[in-house]
């Protein structure tokens, strides 16, 4: 039942106008908009057209569990293709982990091509795998390089090291940062003697097309929620 529910909303969620992002971000949903569209449910204990609100209103009563809608993105693509890689998949299209990212390509379209289609399957696997944070080390934000330097320059200062060298020791570890939370400067979970951005180069030479990622997505059931410890 409520794996059904989790199906209905997300087949409702690709007609609901998503919020402003980043143009290398997910785009978040309008999560009223979503619990306002009428879905139509066809389970044993569920059925008829109610609003998506409603419908999660229901479910809690009859399981008698707290169910709320708490998260939901959109990742989509004009030219290229959005792949996908579900961990622990209950049903088709449901898992408790997931990757999602676009791969666009420099000119034309993707639809039908199955090198990119293996290729970016891997990529999603290699996100959930790897739980990268950012795209590329261009675009880790300020604060957070700020805040990484303070803490490996102070670390540095520690070992009573001469500044020449500490400068050195914060730029080795701030390189170890970028390949440990940079997409495209992480080692490839599928072979680790090479990067995420040799990958997609490895791919132009064998095939002949550009491509790149946009963005992507990493999302597990119960993250960022407080667990209560036993």
């Amino acid at each position: 039942m409520f794996r059904h529910l989790a199906t209905r909303v997300a087949r409702a969620a690709l007609g609901v106008q998503a919020l402003k992002s980043e143009p290398w971000s997910a785009a978040t949903l309008d999560l009223p908009a979503l619990e306002a569209v009428k879905i139509k449910l066809e389970h044993e204990k569920l059925s008829g057209e109610v609003s998506v609100k409603e419908a999660v209103t229901e479910v809690a009563a009859i399981m008698g569990e707290n169910v709320r809608l708490r998260r939901g993105f959109l990742v989509s693509s004009t030219t290229g293709i959005v792949s996908s890689y579900l961990h622990a998949s209950a049903d088709p299209g449901l898992a408790r982990v997931v990757g999602l990212l676009t791969l666009e390509p420099e000119n034309g379209t993707l639809e039908g091509q199955v090198a990119e289609a293996e290729l970016g399957s891997a990529l999603a696997m290699h996100v959930v795998a790897a739980k990268p944070l950012f795209l590329s080390k261009e675009l880790v934000p300020e604060s957070y390089l700020n805040r990484e330097t303070d803490i490996f320059r102070s670390q540095a200062l520690s070992s009573g090291k001469p500044s020449n060298v500490v400068d050195k020791m914060v730029q080795g570890r701030l390189r170890k940062y970028f390949e440990e939370t940079a997409l495209l400067e992480q080692k490839f979970v599928v072979n680790d003697s090479m990067n995420v951005q040799a990958v997609l180069d490895a791919h132009r030479k064998l095939t002949g097309r550009h491509v790149s990622i946009t963005n992507f997505l990493r999302m597990e059931v119960g993250e960022g929620m407080q667990q209560k410890e036993e």
